[in-house]
């Protein structure tokens, strides 16, 4: 396979087939782009191993235009030749449905990737984890377990907040130590002692300190973070330095959350570890903080573009939405429901709890 180079374009990137010129596509779980119709391939150079990490301090001492108002950029399809306005990193040409990935950085305001997650899960690979999914749904309708393909899987990235942060934390709380009591009591007409126990506390206070390395916060409000949670971890370990080519083909939305906003819920990730860690340093049987004190040092931070499949399905005229998480396979989404199914689970239980009820009477009667 050869390498050509990209045709060009004002604001977008666009790769051309070197076989009949339509663009190129990139090919998850390959290290390559090739044509949906001719089915011509190319080669990508392999990317830096690593991605740029940048002081978080300096870059939220500028001011910035919040993304959600940064204007659309104006690019050119290579395949049609239509003009368009496009508020995404990646996506399609409305006209001809050829792929386009974005550069316009909107005079820079608009923050560009630092890095990428590379795709684990194939596209076959995630076609089996949503045919598992799909037929181990409780309540589910019996025909979705029939729905052994997508009507649509395509690939996409989530852009993604990266935060490493050198913290240290004075604290004030209680230690709790526990004793016991011998206590008497009568029961049935009998004398007994137990045992009963109490807690002591005490003052406590101190100094913790917890280096945090890419923490994760959502670029996107959509899914929501509840949605995101439940999708990953996703790994950041084999992130790669940000190329172009790997988008092509994919949905990667823009970031709508800023990396201040970013870097407020990324603290809120780390202060529950750094309870933990206030909680073991006061020791003792029980624990409470009462207040913590964190000061940053050395934060850096990247915006990373997150890996995973979109699987959309219909069902009974309605349209279904799944994603699978491309460094795990793990699926989150949505799905429809048998009422028949529920129905006939409720009626059931009824039945159980009354000839449960039935049995329980007859035998204390007797």
């Amino acid at each position: 396979m050869t390498t050509p180079p990209p045709l060009p374009k004002p604001g977008s990137h666009q790769y051309a087939c070197p076989s009949c010129g339509a663009a190129l596509e990139f090919q998850p779980g390959t290290a390559g782009l090739s044509c949906p119709y001719c089915k011509a391939s190319l080669d990508i150079t392999a990317p830096e191993a690593g991605s740029t990490k940048l002081d978080y301090m300096s870059y939220a001492a500028l001011s910035h235009v919040p993304a959600v108002q940064l204007p659309a950029c104006e690019v050119v399809c290579v395949n049609c030749g239509s003009s368009q306005q496009m508020s995404v990193v990646a996506g399609r040409c409305q006209s001809c449905k050829g792929p386009i990935v974005v550069t316009d950085d909107c005079g820079g305001e608009l923050k560009a990737p630092d890095g990428i997650v590379p795709f684990v899960v194939t596209k076959a690979q995630a076609g089996e984890h949503f045919k598992k999914w799909a037929t181990t749904r409780w309540f589910a309708p019996t025909a979705l377990k029939k729905v052994v393909r997508t009507e649509s899987m395509r690939g996409a990235y989530l852009p993604h907040w990266g935060f490493d942060d050198a913290t240290t934390t004075d604290y004030t709380g209680q230690r709790g130590e526990h004793y016991y009591t011998t206590e008497t009591y009568t029961e049935n007409g009998q004398t007994r002692t137990r045992q009963v126990q109490h807690t002591a506390w005490y003052p406590a206070s101190g100094r913790v300190s917890r280096d945090f390395v890419d923490v994760l916060s959502p670029g996107v409000t959509e899914p929501d973070h509840e949605m995101l949670e439940k999708l990953g971890p996703w790994s950041t370990a084999n992130a790669t330095g940000y190329q172009s080519e790997f988008l092509a083909g994919t949905d990667a939305p823009r970031y709508s959350v800023d990396a201040a906003d970013g870097f407020g819920y990324a603290k809120q990730v780390m202060a529950g570890v750094i309870e933990d860690d206030c909680r073991q340093d006061i020791g003792g049987d029980e624990q409470r903080v009462g207040s913590m004190t964190t000061s940053d040092s050395d934060v850096l931070f990247r915006l990373l573009l997150l890996p995973l499949w979109l699987a959309t399905y219909v069902f009974a005229g309605e349209l279904f939405q799944v994603y699978v998480n491309a460094n795990t396979g793990k699926v989150i989404g949505q799905r429809p429901y048998s009422w028949i199914k529920i129905t006939a689970a409720v009626i059931v239980g009824l039945i159980v709890a009354g000839v449960v009820f039935y049995l329980y009477r007859n035998g204390h009667q007797s």
